[in-house]
């Protein structure tokens, strides 16, 4: 297949097919360096917990790489040549892709917590019961059912393959970092960062259970997308996040971990006789059920902030 790239649209010299091995060669580096400085400091309460993080990361990455070979960067690269704008790739440019990267990862990451379907391969990244940077590693082996929508329809706009690939890598990075553990980087409010950027303390809130907390802060790098749509929950003092989902599971155990929303969802879909039902628990959020309607988040949230806001004022 030949792909029709001119020569103003050419980057520098960089292989695209590179930057997931440049990529995963960086995080390894920093998650390795995190986690043996936890274990020597003994501030790892959870070890066998990293160990699923990486086995959940081979998981994930075997489909993707896989995928990125064979299927999607071709197809990156196809859409490129039927682009609908020739934009260049003037500096400006780079950052018009990137905030158009970003928005694309807030919505696939609203998708992921609003459609039960796509919690199920989301909730094991949010099974974890401690902030570290592996904790990022931590997906579904069907994770590139749904992940790589933020970047691949980006090319049919005009944003050259081998610059959203780039993008994508600084953008992975970022997105690591922000799992840093609490002993390295406390929890606490940046306000004058969390204007524009998504910071530890905004993802942290993100991966709690506490109910003040539940399906806010979807950003990547940039808050201004929660700020627009009303996702933003700022960390409160008076609130300490704690990890993990709703349920409990055995977080030390990689088929439960894999597999158990996706049990819960099938015995879900089969107590119902009706059809439409059984469309509707794999459809409608994590929470609803046929029978009464369920409690979802936005309920336990409200009921949470408005029990906190008596307190204050009590």
């Amino acid at each position: 297949m030949v792909f029709e790239i001119t020569v103003m649209d050419k980057l520098p010299d960089f292989s695209a097919e590179n930057a997931p091995i440049f990529l995963i060669v960086i995080i390894l580096g920093l998650v390795l360096l995190e986690w043996g400085i936890l274990v020597f400091n003994k501030q790892s309460k959870k070890n066998t917990e990293g160990w699923i993080n990486i086995a959940s990361a081979a998981l994930t990455f075997a489909p993707v790489f896989a995928l990125q070979k064979l299927f999607f960067l071709a197809l990156m690269f196809w859409l490129y040549n039927y682009r609908l704008l020739n934009l260049g790739t003037e500096w400006y440019v780079w950052v018009a892709a990137y905030v158009v990267y970003d928005f694309g990862f807030w919505l696939i990451h609203f998708i992921s917590h609003r459609v039960r379907f796509f919690w199920c391969l989301h909730s094991i990244h949010h099974s974890a019961k401690e902030m570290k940077l592996s904790v990022a590693f931590r997906g579904s082996f069907f994770d590139f059912i749904l992940v790589p929508h933020n970047i691949i329809w980006m090319p049919l706009l005009g944003f050259n393959p081998v610059m959203v690939i780039l993008i994508d890598a600084i953008g992975k990075i970022y997105g690591v970092m922000e799992h840093i553990n609490e002993s390295w980087v406390p929890t606490k409010r940046w306000k004058w960062f969390e204007y524009l950027f998504v910071s530890p303390s905004l993802h942290r809130v993100h991966h709690s259970v506490n109910h003040l907390y539940l399906d806010r802060n979807y950003g990547e790098t940039l808050s201004i997308w929660d700020r627009i749509f009303g996702t933003m929950q700022p960390l409160d003092e008076r609130e300490v996040p704690e990890y993990g989902i709703m349920k409990e599971i055995d977080t030390d155990n990689l088929i439960t971990v894999q597999t158990d929303e996706f049990r819960s969802l099938w015995s879900d879909i089969k107590s119902t006789n009706k059809l439409m039902d059984k469309i509707k628990y794999a459809l409608y959020p994590p929470g609803w059920n046929h029978v009464d309607g369920g409690v979802l988040a936005d309920e336990l949230r409200n009921t949470a902030s408005l029990k906190l806001l008596n307190s204050t004022n009590s």
